[in-house]
């Protein structure tokens, strides 16, 4: 990260850089005058919300903590000492650690030369111990994306004693990515698990709303080793707000989108290696030595998130933001090597 203690412009996780829309902040604001009182002992009523939303039955719906929580509580539902995780390399940081936390030998696969999953070398490494596998798409931290064609050809090989975490943290931000509606995927994959969150697309990180949709059965077997009232007033208020600025959202998200391919073709003429993103971030390519853009990103007051030899994530800003990061990779002496 390049000068986060003193950075302006804040691009090192992934952040929706505007703030919660009015309309939710009214909503967060009327809720806090009863917060002398318990939420649901259980998330009954927020897990309705969700299922309305997604249109799926409310059995299917598990609700947490931000999507990070409900994943981990999937691995304490189902993962124990001596089982494995396959997952990515790199991947979301969280992954690794609740490996760690559920005692799980984590099988990490590096990523393909196209930045993407390399999905035949995963499942070289699935075998009868294996309990979860998991993809995020689109990815991070390189924002690419495969089709659902190309996830169900690897769900086939997927044994039905493994479940598949399928994070779709940034699903919001790929417009023109085509899959069935969650109940068809459910209902055709029962092993599938698929995670969303309110963080990114709805600007909503410091509420900490995540939600999976799963086969009853699984879902199930991931609330019960819940904990109570894991679900607050704030975040229901926050959930229903947002769910009902749909519009505005969606405004939202087309404007950070722009962004992002602006900033990307800036890159790309300064002989960067950025690939196609579907996310509010992007990937550049960077496998030697960063350290002339490291300073002038700190100098500039940018917070970026540096992978050591293998590439830098930036999260899309707003406009004078991602002018700094031009600016920065403009002045920073070109890499030794760059292909598109």
């Amino acid at each position: 990260m390049a000068g986060a203690a003193a950075a302006r412009h804040l691009l090192a996780q992934n952040e929706h850089p505007y703030p919660p829309l009015p309309s939710v902040l009214a909503a967060l604001a009327g809720a806090v005058s009863d917060l002398n009182r318990y939420p649901d002992f259980r998330p009954e009523r927020f897990a309705g919300i969700v299922a309305d939303w997604q249109g799926v039955p409310a059995g299917q719906v598990v609700v947490g903590h931000g999507s990070a929580g409900v994943a981990l509580d999937l691995f304490h539902s189902v993962v124990r000492p001596g089982d494995n995780v396959v997952h990515s390399d790199p991947c979301f940081d969280a992954y690794p650690l609740f490996c760690g936390i559920a005692g799980a030998e984590a099988r990490a696969v590096p990523l393909g030369p196209d930045a993407r999953h390399d999905l035949a070398a995963m499942a070289r490494q699935l075998d009868g111990r294996t309990r979860i596998v998991v993809l995020c798409n689109p990815h991070n931290p390189t924002g690419t994306v495969y089709s659902w064609a190309e996830l169900t050809a690897f769900l086939r090989q997927v044994p039905a004693t493994a479940l598949v975490l399928l994070d779709e943290a940034y699903v919001d931000f790929a417009q023109g990515w085509e899959a069935p509606e969650l109940s068809a995927r459910i209902a055709e994959w029962p092993n599938l698990v698929v995670l969303r969150t309110l963080s990114k697309s709805h600007g909503l990180a410091a509420l900490r709303i995540g939600y999976a949709i799963a086969e009853e059965s699984v879902a199930r077997r991931v609330r019960a080793v819940q904990v109570p009232y894991a679900v607050n007033r704030l975040q229901e208020a926050g959930l229903r707000a947002a769910v009902e600025a749909r519009e505005e959202v969606a405004r939202r998200i087309a404007e950070i989108a722009a962004e992002r391919d602006r900033l990307r073709a800036e890159l790309l003429t300064l002989g960067r290696s950025v690939p196609p993103s579907l996310t509010n971030f992007l990937w550049v390519e960077a496998p030697g030595d960063e350290g002339p853009v490291g300073a002038e990103l700190e100098r500039l007051g940018v917070a970026v998130r540096f992978y050591p030899g293998r590439g830098i994530r930036i999260a899309v800003g707003e406009k004078d933001a991602n002018d700094a990061v031009i600016e920065a990779f403009t002045r920073a002496a070109p890499p030794a090597t760059a292909s598109r």
